[in-house]
């Protein structure tokens, strides 16, 4: 049997009580003649959904077995709510080795999100919504990795490793994949990024009231999200097709939306989520 511990039964909870909402909004539409769901349904599905995989991918990067995490979601589709204390049967193990392995990867997709922010940010004019649209996604994912690793007890040489995986700078190693792209494809990585503001700060959430705070996530990483940014920007300053003032019009896209690192939303941000669930009222569970 599969004994969860809080955190991981925190997300297991958000998983099945999503899937169990999920599936009633879907019953419901059913119940009342509809074919097909309404436009404001079919979006309320469609986040739920996303959310819902977004707390499943965070459940496995901790260290829950893909078998207790589909039967929990079916559980959920068959109407029933997280019980505390509920059997998982599953004797399913991750190795360490994979989770870390997983971990490393997130962190190089932290970086390279960096690097998708500088050098689009040099290449045109952004928005003020659209950098500070960009900043919240990244403080929301930098807070995610964080707390994955809090949540693996990372010794020290891991987290090293995770956040230098070669000789070669970080910086660096982002530089020379993101400075040769097109601009289309930094757009299109770009709009990809933003686009998961709605539903990645909910699983956040969660982590945090599970009790991992910005101190143990910054312990996992040395870098904060804005500086990660300036610095990834620097290193693209020193290819030949970046060109040599990147730096400051990094600064000056981050001046204009703050100066402050802005890893949580601020009170009355449309990004906040609200009270007993997510940011569109979804109920991920009480305390398990």
């Amino acid at each position: 049997m599969f004994e969860p511990n809080p955190i991981q039964a925190r997300l297991l909870m958000a998983v099945q009580n999503l899937a169990a909402e999920n599936q009633h909004l879907i019953d419901r539409s059913r119940a009342a003649g509809d074919h097909e769901l309404t436009p404001t349904a079919q979006a309320h599905l469609h986040l739920g959904r996303r959310t819902q995989e977004s707390f499943e991918a965070v459940a496995t990067a901790v260290g829950v077995p893909q078998s207790v995490l589909a039967y929990t979601a079916a559980s959920g589709q068959r109407g029933h709510r997280w019980q505390p204390g509920q059997p998982l049967l599953s004797t399913e193990e991750i190795a360490r080795d994979t989770l870390l392995a997983g971990h490393r990867a997130a962190v190089g997709q932290l970086q390279e999100m960096a690097g998708i922010g500088a050098a689009l940010a040099h290449q045109e004019p952004l928005s003020r919504a659209g950098f500070a649209a960009f900043r919240r996604v990244m403080g929301y994912r930098w807070q995610q990795v964080g707390a994955v690793g809090h949540a693996l007890a990372l010794t020290t040489p891991e987290r090293q490793r995770a956040w230098e995986p070669t000789d070669t700078a970080w910086t660096t190693t982002v530089a020379r994949t993101v400075g040769g792209l097109h601009r289309s494809d930094l757009v299109a990585r770009w709009r990809a990024i933003v686009d998961t503001e709605s539903y990645l700060s909910i699983p956040v959430r969660v982590l945090r009231d599970a009790g991992i705070s910005l101190d143990d996530i910054s312990r996992q990483l040395p870098v904060p999200p804005d500086r990660m940014v300036e610095l990834t920007a620097a290193a693209l300053q020193q290819t030949s097709s970046f060109g040599e003032a990147a730096g400051g019009d990094i600064g000056a896209a981050i001046e204009v939306t703050g100066t402050e690192l802005q890893t949580e939303p601020e009170t009355g941000d449309h990004t906040t989520a609200p009270e007993g669930g997510g940011r569109d009222g979804r109920d991920v569970g009480p305390d398990p």
